[in-house]
């Protein structure tokens, strides 16, 4: 049975994802950290990495890349040369063929998605506003338990904090996330789904 992923893994994949969007910068010691918090976690909890084998191996790997680099401009790179290559397996295991350049393109116009989203959302919901540009791109699945999981929290955390969640910018991006978490805690599988209504963006959408 699925579950939610656990909250370490989580947020460090959070923070990768901004690191190779140019959001957020991590410093060498900071990566080495995060790496030995990451393996002594899952030591001590395997059972709750059990369905995350990709994303646990995914963010080794770019914290082992991060923890070597000399410099800003080199981890980005490196870290996007990762990232690649996890898509890649991804796409192999699917039994899908990537092509060079229309990957580069596809890889282009994400990070053009995740660049739309506003500085200044919620923590959990500027979370949720990514992993759902990368679902969208077929890079990312979300079960729908973790979905519904994550649906429950954020409606909490909008009850209380409605200042923060329920007016200007963050309610369009929390209302389009919301409906979208509903939306695959119902399906009757996880996976990329090309619905009309998930055609486009979260940033596209709401700018």
């Amino acid at each position: 049975m699925s579950h939610l992923m656990p909250e370490p893994l989580a947020t460090w994949t959070w923070r990768l994802e901004r690191v190779r969007n140019g959001r957020t910068v991590l410093t060498r010691a900071q990566a080495t950290t995060a790496r030995a918090d990451l393996m002594n976690d899952r030591a001590a909890h395997p059972a709750d990495y059990a369905d995350y084998d990709e994303e646990y191996t995914t963010a080794l790997d770019e914290l082992d890349v991060l923890s070597r680099q000399a410099n800003r401009h080199d981890d980005l790179l490196s870290v996007m040369a990762a990232d690649r290559r996890a898509a890649e397996r991804e796409a192999a295991a699917a039994g899908t063929a990537r092509v060079g350049a229309p990957g580069a393109r596809s890889r282009t116009s994400l990070a053009t998605e995740h660049d739309r989203v506003p500085a200044g959302l919620p923590e959990p919901l500027d979370q949720w506003v990514h992993r759902l540009i990368r679902y969208r791109a077929g890079v990312k699945i979300i079960t729908p338990i973790e979905a519904a999981r994550a649906e429950i929290r954020l409606r909490n955390e909008a009850d209380l904090q409605p200042a923060a969640y329920r007016t200007g910018v963050a309610a369009a991006y929390y209302a389009r996330v919301i409906r979208e978490l509903g939306e695959i805690a119902t399906a009757e599988r996880p996976g990329r789904r090309d619905a009309p209504g998930l055609a486009r963006g979260l940033g596209a959408a709401l700018v």
